[in-house]
């Protein structure tokens, strides 16, 4: 019988846990910065004197009227040797693996260009560095579930 009740409480923490890792609708804020006007935009990161940016209150683009902003941008660009960030609300796009920033496209030209394009939808304020996003909540929650549970078996065997 005492069995059971772990096992309830068990699953019971893995679904809280789990409910952390749910991700808004289209609601997203991101930072907006430029590192050309504001050096606290680079790398890395400070967002100390920087406000978030509701994306619903971003002014749509002419050229993509029917577009919202569903996510967070990154842009890292080297420009002749060079480094410059661009941190905004993203009308276009495909968010990394479970909308994590660290997946990148990544693009290199002619006369020393470099540009790495980042989206993310995960949480608010995705766009800053690096995460961790729901993925961890799901390890941390399978972890915690796999040990519970063998600790109910270990007291089924004594």
């Amino acid at each position: 019988m005492q069995s059971r009740s772990v096992y309830f409480i068990a699953c019971s923490l893995v679904v809280v846990l789990l409910s952390f890792g749910v991700q808004k609708g289209l609601a997203i804020k991101c930072w907006e910065c430029r590192s050309d006007s504001d050096p606290k935009c680079a790398d890395p990161f400070d967002n100390s004197t920087l406000s978030i940016t509701d994306c619903k209150q971003v002014e749509r683009k002419e050229h993509l009227p029917e577009a919202q902003a569903t996510m967070c941008r990154k842009i890292r660009q080297k420009v002749n040797g060079e480094w410059r960030y661009f941190r905004s609300c993203a009308f276009m796009g495909e968010p990394g693996i479970e909308g994590d920033e660290r997946f990148c496209l990544m693009r290199s030209g002619t006369y020393n260009i470099f540009m790495e394009y980042c989206t993310c939808n995960s949480k608010d304020g995705c766009n800053a560095g690096s995460l961790h996003g729901p993925a961890g909540l799901l390890l941390l929650g399978a972890s915690l579930l796999a040990l519970i549970l063998s600790k109910v078996r270990l007291f089924r065997l004594v």
